[in-house]
């Protein structure tokens, strides 16, 4: 989203996190802008009986985490890598000078948390469609389009568990293996070596 260009200038650097690595967890306090060079990054957290719930997943060039940063508050979350990533790490307020020095940044992050904003509404009518059909192909193509950018069908492995995508979604585990499989019946899905393909 913002040029690695740009990034550098004002102090930015790349850090290379393993899977599974947490690049920030819930209740810290934001200090850094990130943006993914490569790789991927969920925004999670556990509930009281340690079940999993995915707030979003974020690829290459999308930026996370940054209303807390925006607005002095801590994560209402955990971001923890999905893959291997490499990640430009940049302070608070080098990246509030940014965006105060630059408005054509500044502009083209405010439409990208609107589009954050429409997505989130966009996934909410899905889930309360009652429809995990339509809810779980909102996702699907998200992914597919916005995080990892491919247009050819049955390119995008989903990289994540069933139980993943029923948390993210609010579905039943149960629901969510069903319904996978009736897309696959439908065509809309492949699953090879119980791997998903969209």
């Amino acid at each position: 989203m913002i040029q690695e260009k740009i990034l550098q200038e004002y102090g930015g650097e790349v850090v290379t996190f393993k899977k599974g690595a947490y690049i920030f967890k819930k209740d810290e306090v934001a200090q850094y802008y990130y943006q993914i060079v490569s790789g991927g990054v969920k925004m999670n957290y556990y509930n009281q009986n340690g079940n999993e719930f995915i707030q979003g997943i974020f690829g290459k060039d999308k930026s996370f985490g940054e209303p807390p940063l925006l607005i002095d508050v801590k994560y209402p979350a955990n971001a923890v890598t999905i893959s291997e990533a490499k990640i430009f790490k940049l302070k608070k307020e080098h990246f509030k000078k940014l965006l105060l020095e630059n408005n054509q940044i500044h502009y083209t992050f405010s439409k990208m948390i609107s589009r954050r904003l429409y997505y989130k509404a966009t996934m909410a009518n899905g889930i309360t469609s009652n429809s995990a059909e339509e809810a779980i192909l909102t996702l699907f193509q998200y992914l597919k389009s916005d995080i990892f950018e491919y247009k050819e069908p049955f390119k995008l492995k989903i990289d994540l568990t069933r139980k993943h995508i029923a948390g993210l979604l609010g579905l039943s585990i149960e629901s969510t293996i069903r319904t996978i499989k009736k897309m696959e019946t439908q065509g809309l899905v492949k699953i090879e070596k119980k791997k998903v393909y969209f």
